[in-house]
């Protein structure tokens, strides 16, 4: 299937190779919130016959290092998270609360005999078993590690902890933070940092200046940052997200989600020229988005209409390009 085209088909019906996409956006129907494509079950529970499917499709999609996102109705998204639980494992139930005056305005409606409904939430995973994604980042620690260690015993003939700590400044009492940083039997991807390593260099160097560590950190890092998940918290955020949504009228849609909202949730989980894959397209947002923010996507959508309204979208990023 080529990229950056939002096909007009179910997303369970697709042909996509396995472990393709980095990032997953899912903004399903909610059954029975809103819009005639929630109202298109026999039942709640038939409904839910079709989110284990969809579930079992992105397991199918999803890379070892990547990140779903899948948006739920606040009252019955803990019915769709039990059967997403099943395959992956669960980083957050992001809340985001819509603050277009209108919403807030329910909060002092006297009909109301419950607390204002001005929610929604965002279930974000990751792959649950320790995959070759696992054994792939370990590896990468270690081989960092390994080779720290060796030039360790090059300029000093063994590794003694104690003189590792004197050097990084840290406890002097044992093995602490050198024993955490550098033995080979730690299972945990956990990468010593720049600031350690130059530490270490500067150390071994005070005799035999540019003798050892002569590699870069960044070289040692790069392959570790490809293989990890992207998650970059740019914007500082918790799991309680504030946004208006000022434009469901603007694309004619039902539930179209903020597109301020959609910028930063691919910014934060994905990079530069990664595939993101939209199993429910809508109006177009998240692909759209993809695009601006220089991803690539594929997207799945079973109304015409809205992928008209998908694709003027996209046009106007491709040929009016934006600073912002």
């Amino acid at each position: 299937m080529k990229k950056n085209v939002i096909y007009n088909q179910k997303f369970e019906t697709n042909n996509l190779p396995d472990k393709c996409a980095k990032l997953i956006i899912a903004d399903p129907p909610y059954f029975e919130v809103k819009g005639k494509f929630d109202f298109v079950w026999e039942s709640f529970e038939h409904y839910l016959k079709d989110v284990e499917k969809w579930a079992k499709e992105c397991k199918r999609l999803l890379a070892d290092n990547g990140t779903l996102l899948w948006y739920g109705d606040a009252k019955k998204i803990a019915y769709s998270q039990i059967i997403f639980d099943k395959y992956f494992k669960l980083l957050n139930s992001v809340v985001w609360e819509n603050t277009n005056p209108h919403k807030q305005q329910l909060k002092f409606s006297e009909d109301l005999r419950s607390f204002a409904p001005l929610t929604e939430r965002l279930l974000m995973y990751e792959g649950k078993s320790k995959d070759l994604w696992s054994l792939n980042l370990t590896t990468s620690v270690k081989i960092t590690r390994e080779y720290i260690r060796k030039e360790i015993e090059r300029a000093k003939g063994k590794i003694i902890f104690k003189d590792v700590n004197t050097a990084l400044g840290t406890a002097t009492n044992g093995g602490g933070v050198a024993s955490a940083c550098l033995s080979l039997n730690k299972t945990e991807p956990a990468m010593i940092t720049e600031e350690m390593y130059l530490k270490i260099r500067d150390w071994l160097n005070a005799d035999f200046k540019g003798e050892f560590l002569r590699r870069e950190y960044e070289d040692l890092r790069r392959e570790y940052e490809d293989l990890r998940r992207p998650f970059n918290n740019y914007f500082n955020l918790g799991d309680v997200i504030k946004f208006p949504n000022f434009e469901t009228s603007k694309n004619e849609h039902d539930t179209i989600k903020p597109e301020k909202l959609t910028r930063i949730l691919i910014q934060t989980c994905s990079r530069p020229g990664d595939l993101v894959l939209v199993p429910f397209a809508g109006s177009g947002t998240e692909c759209a988005m993809s695009l601006k923010e220089k991803r690539e996507f594929i997207g799945f959508e079973i109304e015409p209409k809205y992928i008209e309204i998908s694709e003027r979208r996209i046009k106007e990023i491709k040929f009016k390009p934006t600073l912002f």
